[in-house]
Parts: C-alpha cells; structure tokens; sequence
C-alpha cells in the first residue's frame, strides 16, 4: 500500500525587522542623492543664467559695432501728450540683436513705457532677461497686491490683468556710488566722478558721486572711455527677484514694501549704480550728491553710509542672486566672472568704475 504524506509549504517573506531596515537604507540613499540631485540642477540653472548674460553682451557688443558707443542706459524722448519728457532703456535698444526684431518694431518709443498702450508688448517675458534660479514671474510680490498699490511711475498702475512686466533679472551698472568709500573708511576718489545730464524742465546738476562703469546713464560711452580696461570693469550683473523686496535670503511680504523699480526689461530703472546695504539688507546707503572735488563729509554725512555689505544683502537695484556665494556678472570684454560675497570694498571698486585709474585685484 502506498503511502502519501501532506506536505506543507513554507513561503518565505520579509520579517518586519527586515522590511525596516530596507525602508531604512532607501531613506539614506535618498538623502545622500537629494543634495547632489538639487546640486546638479542648480549648476544647470547657473549655466542657462551664465549663457543670459553672454547673449546681453553679444547684444550690447552688436550694437556697438553700428553705432560705435555703447546704448545709454536711459535714453531722453519726448512724447506729445503727458508726461512730455520720459526715458526708455537700453534693454529696448539692442531688442534686433536679440533676436526680437518685431517686439522693437512694435513699442512705440514715443510713449512711455508703462503707458497701458504697451502693456502687450512690456508684459512679453523674455527668458534671456531671466535667471532660472530666481523665483518665477507668477510667485514675485506684485506692486498692485501691496497696501496701498505701487505705481511706477505714479499714475501708471501695474498690469495686474496681463500678468505684470516681463521681469529682468540683472541690471545695467551705471557705476559705483561714493558710499563704497565712504562706509568701509576709505577716501573717495575726486576723479572720475559722472556728469548728470537732467531731462529739460529738471534743475541743472553738475556732478554727482556716480563714479562711472562701462556704460552712462544718460550720455554716450564708447570703448576708448573705458580707461581702466574691459576686462576690469563690469557691465551688467545680477539684480533678481525685483519687484519683490530680498534681503539676505528671505522674500519681505509687508504693506507698501516692493523695490523702487527694475519691474522689468522695459523699465527705464531696471539699471543702477552700488550703494550697498547693512549686513541684514534693510538700510540701504544713502551717499548725498554733489559737485567735485567730494569729500568724505559731504557724501556720507551722519546715517549716510552706514552698510558694508554689497552682494547678496538686498536686491533693490544692488547686486543680488539666488546663486549660493555670490552673483554672475559680464565683464566689458564679454566675459562672465563670479563674484564673490565676500569680495572686498575696494576689489569692488576697481571693477566696477571704468575711469577711475584703481588696480584691479584678484576676485
């Protein structure tokens, strides 16, 4: 007789234990790929915001190469209905060699720029006027959400229902203000100071504590002017975030509080010359103007200048990233340098102003 036996099967699984130390080790894996993940894509973003401000240079060069001078920063027009006298920007000047050539065919330069006329044209975001690594369009603080709504200029109120001006995430220099000088001990300069040049109406001004970079304001600069050498002096750098307020690492959401302009491409104060700013970003200096020779006692009268930080503290039109360590900025050559938070005032200096005659250390 033939005998069988019932055999049971055992099926064999994952212990709790077992199932928490695997939950464990995928947890640490996680946590030493998610660094080097978010790594990567910052260096990503840093690379694109990178390759933005070499076109600007080709642009500004292109430019240069019909006109022999560089764009002024704000250029003077007159319109024929109020107000008479406005400014454009150079970012609007070199839209051809940007490869915008219908956008400059359509604004109409005889308006100004936050006439709601051109509205369609101003909101346009451009992505070379963008960082990456800055906050988008969508989650910047607009001027007409704060109490009561900012208007730039007054009269022309921000158009909420297009989606706001294309944003501009760096900046024209203009130049260094006497401030860098004045708040770390140093002597200003009495040389090199910028000529003011007023839109007809305004009262005259001679001189002022804008010691001038690669390109003006408001007059004409060509590559001769640029004495202390391209390679020396910067052009554009990184002023993003605008119009939301940054200082040091934090978005300031309070009533009334945007920066002064810079609201986008097309705003005529989207350029602007360093102050610099107290180590938390809220007082800005403050250098009075004034006619050479300027002295320390003139352009930093008590509470004048009292900052000594002048990258990445504050973004109202100071240089400002959302890169770690320092912000991007094209040199006059057309090349783009890193520079550091903790570059030093009078390092700053000498690469910022383009007459001055200051030696240029290393940065």
């Amino acid at each position: 007789m033939t005998k069988t036996r019932n055999r049971q099967r055992h099926h064999k699984g994952f212990t709790l234990i077992e199932l928490l130390v695997v939950i464990a080790i995928i947890a640490v894996l996680i946590a030493l790929l998610l660094p080097a993940v978010q790594q990567a894509r910052e260096a990503a973003r840093r690379t694109q915001c990178r390759n933005n401000l070499k076109q600007l240079g080709l642009a500004y060069y292109n430019y240069e190469s019909t006109y022999n001078t560089f764009p002024m920063e704000k250029i003077d027009f007159t319109g024929a209905t109020p107000p008479i006298n406005f400014q454009q920007n150079c970012n609007q000047m070199v839209l051809p060699y940007l490869d915008q050539v219908p956008l400059y065919n359509q604004f109409s330069f005889n308006t100004i720029w936050s006439d709601p006329s051109q509205y369609t044209l101003t909101s346009t975001n451009l992505t070379v006027f963008q960082c990456p690594s800055a906050p988008s369009k969508e989650s910047r603080t607009k001027p007409s959400s704060v109490t009561p709504a900012v208007e730039n200029p007054t009269g022309y109120p921000y158009p909420t229902a297009v989606g706001g001006y294309g944003v501009c995430d760096y900046m024209a220099l203009s130049g260094a203000r006497a401030s860098i000088w004045g708040a770390t001990g140093n002597t200003i300069p009495t040389t090199a100071l910028s000529p003011v040049l007023t839109l007809p109406g305004n009262a005259p001004s001679t001189k002022e504590n804008r010691f001038t970079s690669v390109m003006h304001s408001t007059m004409s600069r060509t590559i001769a002017n640029v004495t202390d050498g391209l390679s020396n002096t910067m052009m554009i750098a990184e002023a993003a975030g605008r119009p939301a307020i940054y200082q040091t690492r934090k978005r300031i959401v309070a009533p009334n509080v945007v920066t002064k302009d810079g609201w986008g491409w097309a705003d005529p104060g989207f350029s602007g010359a360093i102050d610099g700013s107290t180590d938390d970003g809220v007082t800005i200096n403050n250098a009075k103007k004034g006619n050479a020779p300027l002295t320390n006692a003139t352009a930093c009268p008590t509470g004048a200048c009292v900052g000594t930080c002048f990258v990445n503290c504050v973004n109202d039109s100071e240089l400002y990233s959302f890169h770690i360590g320092g912000v991007q900025v094209l040199m006059g050559d057309g090349s783009v340098r890193f520079v550091s938070e903790n570059i030093g005032a009078m390092v700053l200096a000498a690469i910022v102003t383009g007459d001055a005659g200051d030696q240029v250390g290393e940065f």
